[in-house]
């Protein structure tokens, strides 16, 4: 047996390199600073939601405005025949209004919670324009009156939703990264 140790390599009896830690500081820092969930703009959001609110009231008011003044249908199918045009325009203008500020609490929830804020938001928003948008089709009501309606409630909800998830990510504010240090290279 003395030739046993002869045929051995000796960087195998050493062991494999370790690399120190101290190399991968800068690495964590900058990973954790990465992973921090970003600020809410409060004001922002809520003026946006706001604007957006006033957007969508002055849709709807021209639009029941123009069906109703215009065309004569006798649109959205919820108010009755015999409300005036200017009654009818200003209530579903407000009815609007208050939407999209339920949309705008709903996306500042989101905003804070969510992993993928706005892609949620986006798909909840088109769920609850598929319903608004299909309901009027379900009513036992005339053909011009229900997709007049219809129109309304699509127009309107994409508006909010669009306009809502444009905004949302200039509310977020990211915590800056860590500044990084200058590298030294040793000359091997």
């Amino acid at each position: 047996m003395p030739l046993e140790r002869t045929f051995r390599c000796r960087s195998s009896v050493r062991g494999p390199a370790v690399a120190s830690m101290s190399r991968y500081q800068e690495f964590v820092r900058l990973h954790e600073a990465m992973s921090e969930r970003p600020q809410v703009r409060v004001t922002r959001l809520w003026a946006c939601g706001f604007g957006a609110a006033l957007t969508v009231a002055a849709l709807m008011l021209g639009g029941v405005g123009l069906l109703r003044g215009l065309f004569g249908i006798e649109a959205p199918a919820f108010i009755p025949d015999d409300i005036p045009t200017m009654t009818a325009a200003f209530t579903t203008a407000l009815c609007g209004a208050a939407a999209v500020l339920q949309a705008t609490a709903l996306l500042h929830v989101l905003l804070v919670v969510a992993e993928t804020p706005v892609k949620t938001f986006a798909w909840v928003g088109a769920a609850a324009v598929s319903l608004a948008t299909l309901l009027p089709l379900s009513l036992r009501i005339p053909p011009d009156v229900a997709l007049a309606t219809a129109g309304l409630d699509l127009a309107g909800g994409t508006a909010a939703i669009v306009l809502l998830g444009a905004v949302a990510n200039a509310c977020l504010q990211w915590p800056e990264p860590p500044p990084q240090r200058r590298r030294r290279y040793r000359n091997r």
